[in-house]
Parts: structure tokens; C-alpha cells; sequence
């Protein structure tokens, strides 16, 4: 499985890697510029299409000196092999008629080639085809991986020809006609796609949006452009801003800000037991230094002690009694007054608790997770007016390098609650996240309603990512990787005292 592609490629933008995992994506089909009734005909069926400009590319990026170096640090060893087999695994569970899990290491080679070479593609409901361009390919190899993908009926093997360069390949000579046009990238672009997610990710995901993304390099820093279509409006009426800034204390790592959020909030289940009542339509999120766990969310609620009362009653299923202890570690209580519901116990790292806060007329629920510097200056107003723009859904800051590990607590203190052990510290991809201490600056991120049912994004950033997605993609890529031979997945049971 290609030895020496581990130490050569690591994670990219999260979105273009989760559409690439779905399909081998575009050669060619027609210029999206193209105003032919066939041709418009074609893109509308398509479900995944790209152009990308390969991991080899970007190593040699001299534009972008952080991205660069994140892909050539000594941690990215394994890491790319890692990816491969995941997005491996990611298609032969999804390909209709798939042999399975046993043609893995037959297809390997043509996902480490979309990986590591210029590639483009498409996939639509009847067709593929996809199109590598690179020095040596092992033309053999990716023809016998090839194979394992779906073709036209009576096919022995795909259709493949070489032409100007590139290698192309088709389940059937039709599709490999589409070739004949490659759209070209934006200036300084190395990235750009097509993908419809709910169809590429099944069942079971209508509410994802089909994008339209693409990816550049400007004064060393990664663009990222996305228009996000919905089949449905994804969030509610875009209300004033209320934010809780008396709160929201200085010094900062990340500060968030969504609004018209109910109907996005409403699918979550943990939003329902820290709000006690009606969705809030707003959320907005913060993050503080020096210690993970310095992370908070402030809801703006009304009938603060009726809510808080009803969260309590709602979590303590969770947690249960000392006599009978529930799913989660620790135990939950109340206070008097009804303005806090805090979970605390033996062996608790944190002190989740939900608080109830006042600022002038408005009252807020914030959830937070260990105590904070309360006595500095507030967050600058420059930072808290980067929100004030009439269409603007969403905005979040962070230092990157400093916001990651506030996420990655979270979600392993998470299993641990659950009585489940964290993933392995010495996994490849965590490790590999872990040296990206100190490398990664500041992560801009702007989403735009258009339309009810049409978002566009607009990140400047070091690498594409920002730290929740950072942490969910190394979550990913070391999911069936984490568990170290021997090693149980579950804590120590809980004792039970006697009554």
C-alpha cells in the first residue's frame, strides 16, 4: 500500500476530502461555462465533480508556507496511508455491487493516485469517469483497481485512454468521451468542486447541502469559497445579535456567533437538555487558554428558573444516584435559587454546569465546563463587531493552534463520561494534530445567507481547516486505528454503593 505515501501527504480541507471519499470525481465532462442543452443536461445529473491539484502540488506550494509545512512535518508519516484506506473503505461501502472489504488493497492505488496526483473526475447516476495527471503513474496497478468500480453492461474492464498528459479511465467508452474538457482553477487555486452530499452521502442525509467549493492560496493564506444550496431553509429569520459580552472575557482563542439556529439546534439532542424549553435562535461560543476544558456556549433565554429547573430534571437519567448510577459518570444537582445545574463527582477532570446570566434586559443560559477569567478586560469590540452585518449567519475567529485542543477535550471527555476510554493519544493522526502546536494562526470564517435555501462561505485560513473540523477529521482517520492491541475500550465500571 504504497510505503512511502504516508509520509508524503496529509489532511487537507475536511469538505473536499469528504466529497473525494464519495467518488472518484471528475475528468472531464463539459466547461461549466458551456451552454449546451446536452451538456447542461449532463451537469445536472452529475453528483460529484472536481479538479484537484494533488498532494505532490501542495508539499511544493512556495505560496503557502504553513499548509507546506503541515504536510511535510515528520508526524504526517502514516497519516496519508490512513486517509487512503479510510476513503478505500468510504467507497467500497457505498459502491453498488461492491466486492467489499476484500478488494481493499486492489483499490488502494487509484485513491493514493487521486490523492497524491493532479486528478479530476465526475460521477453521475449512470457513469464515472476520472482523469490522474503525473510523472510515472503505475498505469498497470490503477487499471486492475479500476475494475472493482462499477462499468457498462457487458464490459470487461473500463474504458481508459491517454491523452495531452493525463490517464483517463470510464465505466464505458460514452463516459470516456466527457473527457475532452478540464475546467481550469481560479488564480492561485488548487482545489475545486462540485458535490452533491446528500446523494453522495445516502440515506439519511437530506438536510446536507450541495456545494460548490473551491480553494486558493492568497498572501500565503488558503481561501476557501463555498456556495452551500439546501433543499430546505437550514436555519430560521436572522434576529438582532444578543451576545452575552459582559461574559465573553479576554483572553480570547475562538469566539462564534450563529443566529437563526433554532431549526439547526432542534436536530441536535444535547441542545434540548441545556436549554429546558423553547430552541433559542442564537448560539454563540468562546474559548479561553491554558487549560482545554476553558470553553463556554451562551444561549439568550427568557424564564430562567423554570428552565433550569427542567434541565435538571432532564439530565438526571443521565447521570442517575450514587445507588444506581446512569449511563454518564459523575452525578447532577441543582441549586436553590434555581440559577445553576453543575455535574461534579470523583474523578471529574471538569465541572459541567449550566448557569444562568443577566446583562442589562437580556437573560442568557451559558454552558461551561471549568471557571474562567472573569476579571479581564472584556473581548475587544472590534472582534464582537465583525458580526454586525445585516445577512450575516454565522461568524467565527479562533487561533487554530490554540482552538483545537479546546474541541478535542471535549470529545474525549465525552467517552469518558460515557465509561468509555478515549481514543489512543499515540494514534497517528492525533499525534500528527498534536504537532501542529504553535504552527497554525488565525482561522476566519464567514457564512452569508443569499437566500433562504443559499449560504456562501468565505474562510482565510492556514490550512482549510479550523479546529472542530480538525479534530473531527483526525477523529476519523484514526476510528478504526485508535485502539491499542490488549487495551480495553471501556473505563472501570462504576462501583455501586449499597443503599
Amino acid at each position: 500500500m504504497g510505503p512511502g505515501f504516508g509520509t508524503k501527504y496529509g489532511p487537507i480541507m475536511r469538505s473536499v476530502l469528504l466529497a473525494m471519499s464519495a467518488a472518484l470525481l471528475w475528468a472531464g465532462c463539459s466547461d461549466p461555462k458551456s451552454s449546451s442543452g446536452d451538456s447542461a443536461s449532463k451537469a445536472a445529473t452529475a453528483m460529484a465533480r472536481w479538479r484537484f491539484a494533488g498532494g505532490q502540488a501542495l508539499r511544493g506550494h512556495s505560496n503557502a508556507p504553513a499548509l507546506r509545512n503541515v504536510l511535510t512535518l515528520p508526524s504526517t508519516a502514516g497519516v496519508g496511508s490512513r486517509l487512503g484506506t479510510n476513503l478505500t473503505r468510504f467507497l467500497l461501502d457505498r459502491i453498488p455491487g461492491s466486492p467489499g472489504r476484500a478488494a481493499e488493497g486492489q483499490l488502494y492505488p487509484l485513491v493514493e493516485a487521486v490523492l497524491e496526483n493532479e486528478s479530476a473526475g465526475e460521477v453521475t447516476d449512470t457513469e464515472w469517469v476520472l482523469a490522474l495527471r503525473g510523472a510515472n503513474l503505475p498505469v498497470a496497478a490503477l487499471g486492475q483497481a479500476a475494475a472493482v468500480l462499477p462499468r457498462a453492461s457487458g464490459s470487461a474492464a473500463p474504458s481508459t485512454l491517454t491523452t495531452n498528459g493525463w490517464w483517463v479511465v470510464a465505466s464505458s467508452p460514452a463516459a470516456l468521451a466527457r473527457s475532452s474538457a478540464i475546467p481550469g482553477f481560479v488564480p492561485g487555486g488548487f482545489g475545486v468542486g462540485q458535490f452533491d452530499l446528500p446523494r453522495i452521502l445516502g440515506q439519511g442525509h437530506d438536510d446536507w447541502p450541495s456545494v460548490n467549493v473551491s480553494l486558493s492560496v492568497s498572501n500565503a493564506m488558503v481561501r476557501t469559497a463555498a456556495t452551500m444550496d439546501f433543499a430546505r431553509a437550514p436555519l430560521g429569520e436572522l434576529e438582532a445579535w444578543k451576545v452575552p459580552d459582559e461574559f465573553v472575557r479576554d483572553p480570547l482563542v475562538r469566539f462564534s456567533a450563529l443566529r437563526g439556529a433554532a431549526p439547526l439546534l432542534e436536530k441536535l439532542d444535547w441542545p434540548r437538555f441545556i436549554v429546558g424549553g423553547e430552541t433559542p435562535g442564537q448560539v454563540v461560543s468562546w474559548a479561553q487558554p491554558e487549560v482545554p476544558f476553558r470553553s463556554w456556549f451562551g444561549f439568550p433565554v427568557k424564564d430562567i428558573p423554570s428552565r433550569i429547573e427542567k434541565i435538571h430534571q432532564d439530565l438526571k437519567p443521565f447521570f442517575g444516584t450514587e445507588e444506581q448510577p446512569g449511563p454518564y459518570r459523575g452525578h447532577v444537582a441543582m441549586n436553590s435559587n434555581k440559577t445553576a445545574v453543575v455535574v461534579g463527582g470523583k474523578q471529574m477532570a471538569c465541572t459541567p454546569r449550566v448557569v444562568a446570566a443577566t446583562q442589562g434586559a437580556d437573560s442568557f443560559l451559558v454552558v461551561g465546563f471549568f471557571a474562567g477569567k472573569t476579571n479581564s478586560a472584556k473581548a475587544p469590540a472590534e472582534l464582537l463587531a465583525q458580526i454586525q452585518k445585516p445577512n450575516l449567519a454565522f461568524f467565527e475567529w479562533e487561533i487554530t493552534s490554540e482552538s483545537w485542543p479546546n474541541w478535542n477535550v471535549l470529545a474525549q471527555y465525552n467517552k469518558i463520561l460515557l465509561g468509555k476510554a478515549p481514543n489512543a493519544p499515540m494514534a497517528k493522526a492525533h499525534r500528527w494534530m498534536t504537532s501542529l502546536t504553535n504552527q497554525l494562526g488565525n482561522t476566519i470564517t464567514q457564512v452569508e445567507r443569499v437566500t433562504p435555501t443559499r449560504y456562501q462561505l468565505n474562510r482565510k485560513s492556514d490550512i482549510g481547516l479550523n479546529g472542530f473540523e480538525l479534530v473531527a477529521l483526525t477523529r476519523w482517520l484514526d476510528a478504526d486505528f485508535g485502539v491499542i492491541p490488549g487495551r480495553s475500550t471501556q473505563l472501570p465500571p462504576v462501583p455501586v454503593r449499597n443503599p
